[in-house]
């Protein structure tokens, strides 16, 4: 008889996926920070955050559409909308895109306002509480996930880094309040939105196909708010000659991110997959103010700290979530 031993490293493929899915986790948590960037410094210049929004979404759109070109994409959207008509998806689940399409738009505002940092962990407050909820009530694609102590403690962690590295910023300006709140409500979304895309992935097949999805979605819910900005004549035209080349490339860091998205939380869970989200978050939104400011913000030690804070809570939800295998009895 022999005990496989869970701390002895195994070539098991489910380990494997689960330690890619982290690492990847990680990753999408750069783009989102990137992206925040991009979209931050196109809607300061232009001075339109909507359309900046629209812009970010539509060039995604549009980028995808071109990839339907390949027969991979065709067959896992397909499936998509055989699953809509099988019963085995419900449309509202093919809804997230709303949720990424009101978060880009709050991305475009807040951000020339309070930075990405402050903004990033904003966001993470929402996810991080909202992802609980989320799993517990079987939105994503593992069905309904017990919330253990443990989850809890990963959870209120993550969520004591992030009171630590916006400590410091709170009290500067009441202006600051209203992006901070919006940034919280759009985090919240965003964890549903990670949930569904993993429920539309598993029936696609094809995460391109999800993201596809996605950004007909978000668009949609864009273009509807631009045109209601139009006519309250709230509209006016834009001179975009101001605007750096970097800037325009938000849209592609949105499509990395949700791809990544729709399949990690397959094999993580929306909490899980949501710290090891705001790992890569927040040390890249840190080092984005840091050396490469959108607004006046100052790096402080108490934002070095939270962050550090949020790793620790990264790391312990990826301790307690980490697969186990069975003992097996050999010859």
């Amino acid at each position: 008889m022999t005990d496989l031993d869970p701390s002895t490293p195994s070539d098991d493929p489910h380990d494997r996926s689960h330690a890619l899915a982290l690492g990847a986790s990680v990753l999408g948590g750069l783009f989102v920070s990137l992206q925040s960037r991009m979209n931050g410094e196109l809607s300061a210049v232009i001075g339109a955050p909507i359309q900046a929004a629209l812009w970010s979404f539509g060039t995604g759109m549009v980028f995808l559409l071109t990839m339907l070109t390949l027969p991979s994409m065709r067959r896992g959207t397909r499936r998509v909308f055989d699953a809509l008509r099988d019963g085995r998806l419900r449309w509202w689940q093919c809804l997230g895109g709303a949720a990424g399409g009101l978060f880009v738009a709050c991305q475009t505002y807040a951000v020339p306002l309070v930075g990405v940092a402050i903004f990033t962990v904003a966001t993470v407050a929402g996810q991080t509480g909202n992802a609980l909820a989320v799993d517990r009530f079987g939105i994503g694609p593992g069905g309904r996930k017990p919330v253990h102590l443990n989850r809890i403690a990963a959870a209120l962690l993550a969520i004591v880094g992030v009171a630590i590295a916006v400590s410091g910023s709170l009290g500067k300006s009441d202006a600051a309040l209203l992006p901070i709140a919006l940034a919280v409500l759009v985090g919240g979304g965003v964890a549903l939105q990670q949930g569904t895309n993993g429920r539309v992935n598993a029936e696609s097949k094809q995460v391109l196909s999800t993201t596809l999805i996605n950004f007909v979605v978000g668009t949609a819910v864009l273009g509807a708010i631009a045109l209601i900005e139009f006519a309250s004549g709230a509209y006016r035209p834009t001179d975009f000659s101001g605007v750096p080349w970097w800037a325009w490339w938000g849209g592609f860091c949105g499509i990395a991110f949700i791809a990544i998205a729709a399949w990690a939380v397959h094999h993580l869970g929306v909490l899980v997959f949501g710290i090891a989200l705001l790992t890569g978050q927040l040390g890249s939104a840190v080092l984005i103010d840091l050396f490469w400011p959108a607004a006046g913000d100052e790096v402080t030690g108490a934002m070095v700290i939270g962050v550090f804070v949020t790793f620790a809570a990264a790391a312990l939800a990826g301790w307690f979530a980490r697969p186990r295998r069975a003992s097996r009895v050999g010859g």
